[in-house]
């Protein structure tokens, strides 16, 4: 097992800087999982971790081991790719076995651990297929014991689930959870899919332009967002934000309509999240109803305010139809403010019954 400590690990393609001074700690046997847009370089960060791209400047240590100049095969790390990369001519125990034969592994001990990885993942009845006549999941899962027979010390993962169906993805994040309390593992885990992240995560480090924007537990980022950028990142639907001005201390909308809520000064934006818009006769968020999502056990009501338009959710059938008028009231507590430059400033708080 080993932690990864980056020191303003930077990265540039030519006049193009990727990383900007990342600095960042993984504990030992931790899961961190990289979120962020496409091309905000969590995958070159992992590549980077990997030794398949060398750093531009700054420190990468494993284990409290400098590995800038080290190859990917002395880092102590395993990589599982979102292509699968099996070879098709092999069978799946071939496949598996395959790293452990370039470096000579005796041969007793290559069988021992194949055949402990697929008893792990219900691999078994499997080893003698070949790739083309398993499903995605079950190739995802040859990919993954193929890098765990290698007992490394850090697991690596580039969107591994990305090719498979819906089902089958929720059905290898149980599986990969599952590995990682078995095996203790350091893993850092790149994906797109917030689901993956938040369930799978110890700590998500959200990256957006090459920079760092918040490192932290999946329902620390969910609360207590750094700033607007992950506040409308992580959750789905994302959060809604109005831009807001101050009167005494109260937050109102641009038209003139108050919240009834204390904001910190400097606040200029007001995020809140579609679960925590609530459907109310006197609410101060009135509109017409655009859309209506019916998602089975909830549903999504697109509310059109006039300058934007906002997402509630709500659980159960919908009540609502589609050209109807709704008025919608923020939970004063679970709102938050931004000031101009997207910085979170803090949460709403209700005004005392007595303010006029």
């Amino acid at each position: 097992m080993a932690s990864i400590t980056m020191n303003a690990v930077a990265k540039r393609f030519g006049r193009t800087t990727v990383l900007h001074g990342i600095d960042m700690d993984v504990a030992d046997g931790e899961f961190v999982v990289f979120v962020g847009p496409s091309g905000c370089g969590k995958s070159t960060l992992l590549r980077l971790i990997a030794g398949l791209d060398e750093i531009t400047s700054g420190t990468m240590s494993i284990g409290g081991e400098r590995v800038n100049d080290l190859p990917p095969k002395a880092r102590g790390i395993a990589m599982v790719f979102q292509s699968y990369a099996l070879y098709p001519h092999m069978t799946a125990y071939r496949n598996m076995a395959f790293g452990m034969r370039l470096e000579k592994a005796a041969p007793g001990e290559i069988d021992a651990r194949v055949r402990a990885a697929a008893e792990m993942l219900e691999l078994t009845p499997l080893l003698d297929r070949l790739p083309r006549a398993l499903s995605g999941g079950q190739r995802q899962r040859v990919a993954i014991g193929r890098a765990i027979v290698r007992e490394p010390r850090v697991l690596l993962f580039d969107e591994p689930l990305s090719n498979l169906d819906a089902s089958l993805r929720g059905q290898m994040r149980v599986e990969i959870a599952r590995l990682h309390e078995r095996l203790g593992n350091t893993m850092v885990y790149v994906t797109h899919d917030q689901v993956e992240a938040m369930t799978l995560a110890d700590r998500i480090v959200v990256l957006n332009a090459g920079r760092v924007e918040q490192v932290g537990t999946p329902l620390e980022l969910y609360h207590r967002p750094a700033n607007r950028f992950v506040a409308g990142f992580i959750g789905a639907p994302p959060m809604n934000f109005l831009d807001i001005e101050m009167r005494q201390g109260e937050a109102g909308l641009l038209d003139g309509r108050r919240l009834r809520l204390a904001a910190p000064a400097g606040a200029a934006l007001i995020g809140v999240r579609p679960e925590d818009l609530i459907p109310a006769e006197d609410g101060v968020l009135k509109g017409r109803i655009a859309l209506v999502e019916e998602l089975g056990e909830t549903h999504l009501i697109h509310v059109d305010l006039g300058p934007a338009t906002v997402i509630a959710k709500a659980q159960g059938a919908s009540q609502v139809v589609r050209g109807e008028i709704l008025s919608l009231a923020p939970a004063p507590a679970r709102c938050h403010f931004f000031d101009a430059e997207g910085a979170r400033l803090g949460a709403g708080a209700p005004l005392p019954a007595t303010s006029a």
